[in-house]
């Protein structure tokens, strides 16, 4: 996967003092409370993000709006090579939410401005079932500008995100390491049922893997 583009010297700058801090840490424990105390600094810095959101508007090479995503309202704005975290900006238009998801690593959310709605779940069968998951809704507060939240991975961190406003709100999160699982979880809590969600790039290769067995198959029927 090719490199993405470097970042706002800014950006640079505030990411590589937190990657040279996190480094001495012995606990995730340590890191979250890094994080939780770290990013306010940086949601505050409004001029920041205008810089940010004005360099898209006119075509800025930052951040890769061709980069294939797990989310279309999602942009990467930095990502170091060892993958120690991501820093990442999520766009809400007005009444816009998340479907109901896991990750696969812990993370640290904010937002830059209005109003961002958390909604957290507790899983309450066991997953032996395929497909099928039954939530209940465990808490639900609201963040201001500078306000952040720590979601924690897999099963402990079901939530869903999204702007409760008329305005169109940003997030951004840190992310740390992802787990060896490839996909998220995806959950309807109305039907009582469960996705995998694999990233783009990984799912454009497994349908390419399955219509090529599909193709191979065929080609043996004609043959015999």
């Amino acid at each position: 996967m090719p490199a993405p583009p470097k970042p706002p010297p800014e950006i640079l700058s505030v990411c590589s003092r937190w990657l040279e801090k996190i480094e001495s840490f012995l606990t995730k424990q340590e890191t979250f409370e890094y994080f939780q105390n770290e990013l306010p600094g940086l949601l505050l810095n409004r001029q920041l993000f205008v810089q940010i959101l004005d360099q898209i508007t006119r075509g800025g090479t930052h951040p890769e709006l061709r980069r294939a995503m797990m989310f279309e309202n999602e942009y990467l704005l930095y990502l170091n090579s060892n993958r120690r975290f991501s820093l990442r900006m999520f766009i809400f238009e007005p009444g816009e939410y998340t479907s109901i998801h896991d990750h696969n690593s812990w993370g640290v959310s904010g937002n830059v401005s209005g109003n961002l709605e958390v909604v957290k779940y507790v899983r309450e069968d066991d997953g032996s079932l395929e497909e099928f998951a039954r939530l209940r809704e465990s808490d639900r507060y609201r963040l201001v500008p500078g306000d952040t939240e720590l979601t924690l991975p897999l099963e402990a961190g079901i939530h869903q995100t999204g702007n409760p406003t008329a305005e169109t709100i940003i997030m951004i999160s840190v992310y740390g390491p992802p787990n060896r699982r490839l996909y998220i979880n995806r959950f309807d809590i109305a039907n009582k049922r469960v996705q995998k969600i694999y990233p783009q790039r990984l799912k454009k290769k497994m349908l390419a893997s399955q219509a090529l067995k599909t193709l191979n198959a065929e080609s043996r029927c004609r043959v015999y």
